[in-house]
């Protein structure tokens, strides 16, 4: 995951969520992320697989639609995981599982102020 020096928001899934989630990612404007935050991935709603994996306790991957909405995940075993709110996008929530999601958290809501 990483802000590009065009302003594009960049995430790729790796390792084996690379293979599950059937998807290569998502590459969005800046401007397009309107929040991002840390949760517990246990507090966070799932919805239905269309289509992805999602083995409990051990990963979530894909796309997965609730409320008429559709999320991409690509998590682990991570207690926290990385909120991005998009809007005017394939998807209204990228939930990703980072190293640091408080460092990432900082570093997004950074390159978001220098966009507006």
């Amino acid at each position: 995951m990483g802000v590009t020096p065009d302003d594009r928001l960049l995430v790729r899934p790796v390792g084996l969520v690379r293979f599950w989630a059937l998807s290569k990612g998502i590459d969005v404007p800046m401007t397009a992320v309107t929040d991002v935050g840390v949760s517990k991935r246990k507090d966070l709603v799932l919805g239905l697989r269309v289509p992805g994996t999602h083995l409990p306790g051990v990963m979530t991957a894909g796309t997965f639609r609730s409320h008429g909405e559709r999320d991409l995940w690509m998590t682990g075993r991570a207690e926290h995981v990385l909120v991005i709110e998009l809007h005017d996008q394939k998807y209204r929530h990228v939930i990703v599982q980072v190293e640091d999601p408080e460092a990432a958290t900082e570093a997004l809501r950074a390159a978001m102020n220098r966009e507006r």
